[in-house]
């Protein structure tokens, strides 16, 4: 499924680019470097698992080729997440239902979305998941989390977070709340694993220390907690300027209906599987508490942004697995009617599933291949998106030019627009200049997705661009 759309059905995003000149970075030698600063508002983990990927395989190229090849790997991770997944909830609550959630994280449209572009949240996950698979292992066996076994996990949930601070929510509080909810772990059981699970950021912050850089990880990491917990309001949907997130939900529902189920379910499975009498389940249900807490605090007053919902996802899948082996185990005559909704979830998130996948929407991509066969060498472009900028850095024909008098100004006739990264807020442009641009420019190219909607590039005539120009449009 990640291999079917990988490359057609999901535009480019401009941290993709970023994240993977950062692992370019590690795999000459450095900490993660950015237009030669070093790079502290996340954490190296998959930076290092990218820049492992370009020395492995000998990937080249400029950001966007990186990004696109780079891409392989969150693919595989998402693959293994899948599997995980099945492993885990097989343990507390059996194979059957853990093949019907297994195939909703296959298949899960935004799930999906997140695991083929190269975004941190699918290693995070994925690699904490492992962790809790050996807790889970350990408890529904003997009901004792052996030494070894906890520092194991430990270590694994430590690399999760050294991946994506947020995800210390994931790899801590359920085990918080494991020690005084129930014993469902012993103090010394929770100790060995926490204190194990710091040994990886321990290593990276002694490595920071030692190049003199502890003060510059301090201020980045001070300005990335204050953006997580909102007070400061610069990206998601609780910034100033940005979509409504009722009309974007509502706008989305017929690629993401099924993904908003579960973000909504996650706490309540949590709590259902938190209250069971077997330790492993409550464990799992916790982790789903703990993210839906995440997700709740986020949507109110955080900085919400679409990716902390798929630890949501994930972890709201498996705690409906734990939750249906209650009801199964304490309510059988509710087992049918279950089965028959959960079978259902699973058709329909299916469908979704296919339909993501089979969307072509892959703008950036077509806008350069049609750029590498048809624009002059001696052409001028104004990009009008962060994503645009990046795609382009390498082509001196690209610059960021989005109104009229900052065309006119750097000699550019041409003009690259995306009309719903614009409506939304997110681009350089006004949207007075796409007004203008489709009563006053020829549209040479035009390609059509749901991340950006029309992607267009416009030529404008210059005596029309020098009058605009004048008029201030765009400005």
């Amino acid at each position: 499924m990640r291999a079917l759309g990988l490359t057609r059905s999901f535009d480019l995003w401009v941290d993709e680019m970023v994240y993977a000149r950062l692992g370019l970075t590690v795999s000459q030698g450095r900490l993660p470097h950015l237009d030669g600063h070093p790079f502290f508002l996340h954490p190296p983990g998959g930076f290092l698992f990218n820049g492992l990927l370009i020395d492995l395989f000998g990937l080249s190229g400029n950001d966007m080729d990186l990004a696109l090849a780079l891409r392989w790997g969150n693919a595989v991770l998402g693959a293994v997440t899948v599997a995980l997944g099945f492993l885990l909830i097989s343990r507390v609550s059996g194979t059957g239902i853990a093949a019907g959630c297994a195939t909703i994280l296959a298949f899960d449209p935004f799930v999906l979305r997140n695991n083929s572009r190269l975004f941190l949240e699918t290693p995070a996950i994925a690699v904490t998941l492992a962790g809790y698979l050996l807790l889970v292992r350990a408890m529904s066996g003997r009901g004792r989390v052996p030494t070894g076994t906890a520092i194991a996990a430990g270590l694994l949930l430590g690399c999760g977070v050294l991946t994506k601070d947020a995800t210390v929510v994931l790899a801590a509080v359920p085990l918080v709340l494991a020690v005084v909810w129930k014993q469902t772990l012993h103090v010394r059981e929770a100790a060995v694993v926490l204190a194990a699970g710091a040994v990886p950021y321990l290593l990276y912050l002694v490595v920071v220390l030692f190049n003199g850089l502890l003060g510059a990880w301090g201020h980045a990491k001070l300005d990335g907690v204050e953006r997580m917990i909102g007070l400061t309001q610069t990206t998601g949907f609780n910034a100033p300027d940005t979509p409504n997130l009722v009309g974007r939900l509502i706008d989305q529902i017929g690629y993401f209906g099924t993904s908003y189920l579960l973000l909504a379910a996650c706490p309540v499975v949590g709590v259902v599987a938190a209250r069971s009498a077997h330790p492993a389940r409550r464990l799992v249900g916790m982790c789903a508490v703990a993210m839906g807490a995440l997700g709740i605090y986020a949507a109110a007053f955080g900085t919400f942004e679409e990716q902390y919902g798929y630890g949501v996802i994930v972890t709201g899948t498996l705690a409906l697995g734990a939750a249906a082996a209650e009801l199964r185990d304490s309510h059988p005559r509710l087992v049918k009617p279950g089965a028959v909704g959960l079978a259902c979830l699973i058709v329909l998130t299916m469908a979704l599933g296919i339909r993501v996948e089979t969307t072509q929407d892959n703008s950036i991509q077509a806008v350069r291949d049609w750029v590498r066969h048809n624009l002059p060498a001696d052409a001028k472009v104004g990009v009008t998106s962060n994503t645009a900028q990046w795609a382009f850095a390498d082509d001196p024909r690209f610059g960021v030019w989005p109104s009229a008098p900052a065309l006119r100004d750097n000699g550019a006739t041409y003009i690259l627009t995306h009309d719903l990264y614009t409506e939304q807020g997110y681009s350089y442009a006004k949207i007075s200049v796409i007004t203008w641009l489709r009563g006053n420019a020829t549209p040479l190219a035009t390609f059509t997705g749901p991340t950006n909607g029309d992607t267009v590039l416009w030529r404008i005539d210059p005596a029309t661009l020098d009058k605009a120009a004048v008029q201030g449009v765009g400005s």
